[in-house]
């Protein structure tokens, strides 16, 4: 039985050297951990936190869609960026419920 993710280095001696490649499947994982951490540490920055609106869904869709994808090494990272991008979403949301907040107090 031979692993399908391994190959067979040639070695000029009498042995041979096995080598594990590891699928190539982790690109939507990581975008959405790296759009995660971006929406966590622009949501907090009053102007530029706008941007928050955009990573913070954007790297939860893709978060999610690696997470529809077989079992693989991507897997925890998708995870990591659903959280992440789930707590960035709650933070911009949290904006709207701040100035909500305080635009009645001021009304009144």
């Amino acid at each position: 039985m031979t692993d399908p993710d391994t190959t067979t280095i040639p070695n000029t001696g009498a042995t041979s050297v096995h080598v594990h490649v590891a699928p190539q499947d982790t690109g939507l994982a990581i975008a959405s951990l790296v759009l995660g951490v971006f929406s966590i540490c622009t949501v907090w920055i009053p102007i530029v936190g706008l941007i928050a609106w955009i990573l913070a869904p954007l790297g939860l869709i893709l978060g999610l869609v690696a997470l529809k994808r077989p079992v693989g090494p991507g897997r925890g990272v998708a995870i990591a960026g659903v959280v992440c991008s789930a707590i960035g979403l709650l933070g911009c949301i949290g904006w709207i419920v701040l100035i909500g907040a305080v635009a009645t107090v001021g009304v009144s």
